[in-house]
């Protein structure tokens, strides 16, 4: 008999964040070829050196500075583990130090992302005012699902 497992819950942050990134996409989309990430790290996580397999597709394209936006510069080669839980949210330069023990080897890796990110600068968008309006809309759409969520919840358990 085969083990079922169990149905994956979605929560309401998870909800908000995927709005955001929606939202991010639209305001400041990813590059449509990731190619010269993969060819530029040897496909070989950014942050730990394992060997990824493009092919299998268990590789992941991390952004490096969480809100540092999709332009390539920002985007590192991650195994799945370093592209997981393990980092997170966490600034990656203190990723990096406590993800490898050896200080040459963590300087070296870092010298490699820094060099990368300089390629590839960030060209900063330019925003009018009717964009900036209606970003914050949809902040506020988005935190509004989040209270509406909540009293739903609230009306449920009574």
């Amino acid at each position: 008999m085969a083990i079922q497992k169990p149905r994956r819950r979605n929560t309401v942050s998870q909800a908000k964040n995927l709005m955001r990134r929606a939202v991010a996409e639209i305001v400041d989309p990813s590059p449509t070829d990731v190619g010269p990430v993969w060819d530029y790290f040897e496909n070989h996580c950014a942050y730990c050196g394992a060997a990824i397999k493009r092919a299998a597709r268990i590789g992941h394209i991390d952004h490096a500075t969480p809100g540092g936006g999709n332009h390539l510069g920002n985007l590192v080669l991650a195994c799945p583990r370093c592209n997981g839980d393990a980092k997170r949210d966490e600034p990656w330069r203190d990723f990096l130090q406590r993800t490898v023990q050896d200080e040459q080897e963590a300087s070296q890796r870092a010298a490699r992302i820094i060099a990368w990110a300089a390629l590839h600068p960030r060209n900063e968008p330019r925003r009018s005012g009717e964009v900036a309006r209606v970003l914050a809309e949809v902040e506020h759409l988005i935190n509004d699902f989040a209270f509406k969520c909540e009293e739903l919840r609230q009306c449920v358990r009574r």
